[in-house]
């Protein structure tokens, strides 16, 4: 069966929605025109439609340092960031409402039969919205059911892959709160040193929302996945999603857009070092920052994402294999991880 059918559903991994709306992004307008930052644009809920991308993990970004209405000056002051957390979750309430997303928080919500509501998983990409490991069940109630710990700079909670070093004291206290109440562990972003001892320490399921493979490309500083971080997280029957940033695919990427050959390296390689074909998925991050011209030749917009799919079949994977990548293994790994 071929991508295009309109049977061919795709589950991505990563996309901030709610930040690119509060950044101006009209998300219910069609692709063409679509005002907003990152330019130019390849995020829309018509564009996601048009693209079958049926289900997806939708952030709530908030950033050390980063400008805009997602950003905040200082992790010692925990306010700005819960304030942008919640305007966030307040974007995902209104869409709901509108019948243009719907929500899961239930493991046997995932399967949706609306062609029309995207399936969103919210995942809160840089903790600091929660001011204390004592607030993470309100995030819970509010739907939050993956919590990466860091974003670039870091957090009260976590050194980040932009300035590396450990968790903080702050940091294991929320990693056993998250546990608890059983939420899911994103490594992306995360510290080489944070990410070994989060391993360490976190019971719950872990995955890595949308990084790559660091051998084939360093990018930012640790922001790519070293082979022993690959295969700890496979080893928990985690999931690792496929970043399309050029940045982060190819050496080069700072100075061209990435090839799909290059994209697929990454995606190879981690079967090659973990065995396993259920451990890579998508995490696209598309319009993360980005506009669609630092994606990947070929990939502008989420219509054109089955040129990966017919690039895998090209190496001999099998329509099993390529639905794994393109769906079944984010929803399998869900399916195991939220509560019932």
């Amino acid at each position: 069966m071929e991508d295009s059918r309109p049977a061919a559903r795709w589950f991505d991994g990563h996309l901030d929605l709610a930040c690119i709306a509060l950044e101006g992004r009209d998300l219910r307008a069609p692709l063409s025109g679509a005002a907003g930052p990152p330019q130019p644009p390849s995020i829309t809920l018509p564009s996601l439609r048009e693209g079958r991308v049926s289900h997806v993990l939708a952030t709530l970004f908030t950033g050390l340092g980063s400008e805009g209405p997602c950003g905040y000056v200082s992790s010692d002051d925990s306010e700005p960031a819960c304030r942008a957390g919640l305007a966030q979750l307040g974007v995902y309430d209104s869409l709901e409402a509108a019948g243009e997303l719907r929500l899961v928080r239930q493991k046997r919500k995932l399967d949706c039969d609306d062609d029309h509501a995207l399936a969103a998983v919210i995942l809160m990409e840089g903790a600091d919205p929660i001011r204390t490991p004592a607030e993470a069940p309100s995030w819970f109630e509010r739907g939050v059911r993956v919590v990466g710990l860091t974003w670039a700079r870091g957090t009260r909670y976590a050194a980040g892959n932009a300035a590396p070093g450990p968790l903080t004291p702050l940091g294991r206290t929320l990693i056993a709160a998250l546990d608890e109440i059983g939420i899911i562990h994103d490594c992306s972003h995360l510290a080489d040193e944070a990410a070994g001892q989060l391993l360490q320490l976190a019971r719950g399921p872990v995955c890595a929302s949308h990084s790559n493979c660091r051998s084939l490309a360093i990018g930012h500083s640790e922001r790519n996945l070293p082979d022993d971080l690959i295969r700890a997280i496979a080893e928990r029957d985690g999931v690792i999603g496929l970043n399309l940033f050029s940045l982060l695919l190819t050496p080069e990427g700072d100075r061209r857009r990435a090839t799909i050959d290059e994209a697929i390296a990454h995606v190879e390689h981690i079967v090659e070092v973990t065995g396993r074909v259920e451990a890579v998925a998508l995490g696209s991050d598309m319009d993360g920052g980005f506009g669609a011209d630092r994606l990947p030749e070929g990939i502008d917009c989420p219509a054109e994402l089955p040129r990966l799919t017919d690039a895998l079949r090209r190496r001999g994977w099998s329509e099993d294999q390529v639905a794994g990548f393109r769906f079944n293994n984010w929803a399998r790994f869900l399916e195991r991880s939220l509560p019932s």
